[in-house]
């Protein structure tokens, strides 16, 4: 039986053995630049599977018969963020018109925080809950965006 010459350049046999110095179990090399033995791979080459992603096999169910291959998965288009609305003109008139307009309607806001439950308010009401003027919230958010990492820790009356 003859044997099948070795191929590879960095071969380095220990001695009264064919085996290679570098010949770690199961194919593997300890070289730095080689992950498996050449030599290895090209010997057990049929024994490994083919290179690249191979599909799931199929399934069977409980009586043995194959399922059918899952179906290819609907892949939905990709969609830009929801475009914001527009920002109300800038400058004190904008916001003064704003707030006029929140104090016209009569409107009352009630905000869920993590301090509590906050009224925003026309006019304060003097009910027994925590509010604010419109007015005061709008400053208060303006100071808060004037000051990165600000937020608002407490309300409390005087």
């Amino acid at each position: 039986m003859s044997r099948t010459p070795i191929a590879c350049e960095h071969y380095v046999p220990i001695q009264g053995s064919r085996r290679c110095r570098d010949y770690l179990a199961n194919g593997g090399c300890a070289r730095p630049n080689e992950f498996m033995c050449v030599e290895w791979l090209r010997l057990n080459s049929k024994a490994q599977p083919p290179a690249g992603p191979q599909p799931p096999p199929l399934g069977r169910d409980l009586f043995g018969q194959p399922l059918p291959a899952p179906k290819e998965a609907v892949r939905l288009p990709v969609l830009p963020p929801p475009a914001r609305p527009a920002a109300p003109a800038a400058g004190p008139q904008a916001l003064d018109e704003s707030l006029a307009s929140f104090r016209e309607r009569g409107l009352e806001v009630r905000l869920a925080t993590e301090l509590g439950e906050v009224w925003i308010v026309p006019a304060y009401t003097g009910a027994d809950r925590t509010e604010l003027l419109v007015e005061h919230a709008a400053l208060i958010a303006t100071v808060a965006s004037a000051l990165p990492g600000a937020r608002v820790t407490a309300i409390a009356k005087k």
